[in-house]
């Protein structure tokens, strides 16, 4: 059938509803069944139960055709399983009886794209899909495992769907390998896996409400929010649910920190934020501690004395002391500004996504300690803190602009960066770089660079620090480069669109997360096999 005739089903199939019908009452006993129907669709899709809240809102319609909510709602339940067609007819009869957002036209001219065909087409990965370094004899990647969330029936039996995986953004190994974490920033949960069985041991929701009250230090939260109190605070700030982006490993492996994107009051993320203390035995949350706005990547001082969380929003770092046995002694040290804080503002055209000054993002210490490697996604350079005077030093250009990802060799003598919306891979010499700040210079160029593709992401190495794999997003692939001349290995496709990844302590698993951009692709975490050196 013609698309434009596919479009016009649902309008003719609604008009001739409304010809003859009338809403029940909003009070009669049908009306609100579908409510309740409804409610519990609603309920188990913030869960991430796709297919039963699917029944729940098909028997809220069944109740009340004209439930408007329950027809978009629906709309996004299909979204996530990718069929467009029904999003379709579901979202032009919400358009009509008004049951969504302004955005909604929007979302309906998106859907009618990919039913259409004329967004480029996804890519899913067969498992088995396997690459192999030139000559054939080196290097080998091989897909394995996947877990989904778009395709409740896959044929093969390590391909599995699970709900729970929305949107995840980023991927860590425990200290010991043991454990993988996966944050899922739109499912608000991190997942954690075993990587000898592949199977799913928890799911860490990050919601709180009065039950997790002992979690927050209402002293160290009153300073947080005291500059911010101008411009009217929720009445209970510490009742939210958190979007998780990144984590990072403090006191041998005893904690997992986990930084809050925004918390859910704080659609623009313009307000502080908040970092989770999970113990790593046990698998609980258990501590919370307050953040500048959108704290995204996380690093660990060499000792695992101190972590530094770096603030998006305003141009800040955060430092923690976390030498304390208990996480109730951990305590703020005070933030480190890059350039000029910027100023607050609550005016509802701010939103610190886009106005965050420098963007800054990745973040690495120099292995004795002394110093912050940061990089300035907006405005180019990698800034350079003195941590022990808490200040910053100077930053340095020379790198492709969006510097986004920062990371270390294993003896720290080099430094590698990937800027994301240029494409490139670059090297320098750590105490190089660290030096020409000192001096005051403000470029240096790289040892070495490459051009990987279209979206350089995270970058991860090897424990032997040989390989190098990056996730390139736009172009839905896993990139391997040979760390003494950047030389390409080989390179492998990854399920749409990949940005974040995390090799095993022993060197045979490379995890990939595919988050999605725009509502589109993403929703799974790939396991690689590495053979080979």
């Amino acid at each position: 059938m013609p698309p434009a005739a596919r479009h016009a089903l649902p309008l003719l199939l609604l008009a001739g509803l409304l010809l003859g019908a009338v809403e029940a009452r909003a009070d009669s006993p049908g009306a609100l069944a579908a409510e309740a129907a409804y409610q519990k669709g609603f309920a188990l899709q913030r869960g991430m139960r796709t297919l039963e809240a699917l029944a729940a809102y098909k028997e809220a319609l069944r109740l009340n055709p004209f439930h408007g909510k329950a027809n978009y709602e629906i709309g996004w339940s299909y979204w996530v399983l990718r069929d467009y067609e029904q999003v379709l007819r579901h979202w032009e009869v919400a358009l009509r009886l008004k049951g969504g957002p302004p955005e909604l036209p929007d979302f309906l001219a998106m859907a009618r794209e990919r039913l259409d065909g004329k967004a480029p087409d996804l890519v899913q990965v067969s498992i088995g899909t396997r690459a192999v370094e030139q000559g054939g004899s080196g290097l080998s990647l091989e897909l394995v495992a996947r877990f989904q969330h778009y395709n409740p029936k896959p044929a093969h039996p390590a391909d599995r769907f699970d709900r729970h995986v929305f949107s995840p953004k980023s991927v860590l190994f425990s200290a010991s390998g043991g454990a993988v974490y996966v944050n899922a920033l739109e499912g608000l949960t991190t997942l954690i896996y075993d990587p000898a069985t592949l199977r799913k041991r928890r799911v860490i929701h990050h919601r709180f409400d009065a039950a997790e009250a002992g979690l927050f230090d209402p002293a160290v939260d009153k300073r947080y929010f005291a500059p911010y109190a101008a411009f009217g605070l929720p009445a209970q700030p510490n009742r939210f649910e958190g979007k998780p982006v990144e984590a990072a490993i403090s006191n041998g492996g005893r904690y997992l920190w986990i930084s809050y994107y925004r918390r859910s009051y704080d659609k623009l993320g313009r307000l502080p934020s908040a970092l989770a203390v999970l113990d790593a035995r046990t698998g609980r949350i258990v501590r919370v501690l307050p953040t500048g706005p959108i704290p995204k990547t996380l690093a660990v001082s060499p000792d695992g004395m101190l972590l530094a969380a770096v603030h998006w929003g305003d141009n800040t770092v955060g430092l923690i002391d976390t030498a304390a046995d208990n996480p109730q002694g951990f305590r703020h040290l005070g933030e480190i500004v890059v350039g000029k804080r910027l100023p607050l503002h609550m005016d509802e055209n701010v939103n610190r996504d886009h106005y965050c000054g420098f963007c800054l993002r990745g973040a690495v210490f120099t292995r004795d300690g002394r110093h912050l490697l940061v990089g300035r996604m907006g405005g180019g350079g990698i800034a350079v803190l003195d941590v022990a005077g808490r200040r910053h030093v100077g930053s340095v250009w020379g790198m492709k602009p969006t510097p986004r990802h920062l990371l270390l060799s294993p003896d720290g003598k080099r430094l590698f960066v990937s800027s994301s919306a240029s494409g490139y891979v670059s090297v320098y010499r750590t105490a190089q770089l660290v030096d020409a700040a000192l001096a005051g210079r403000r470029s240096l160029k790289p040892l070495l660079q490459a051009k990987v593709g279209r979206g350089a992401r995270t970058i991860a190495i090897t424990p032997d620090g040989r390989t190098l794999f990056v996730a390139v997003n736009r172009d839905s692939k896993v990139v391997a480069l040979d760390t003494d001349g950047l030389q390409p290995r080989l390179e492998i496709p990854a399920d749409s669109f990949p940005v974040g990844l995390a090799v095993s302590p022993d060197g045979t698993q490379l995890w990939v997360t595919s988050q999605g951009i725009k509502l589109r692709g993403g929703n799974s975490v790939s396991v690689y096999r590495i053979s080979g050196r």
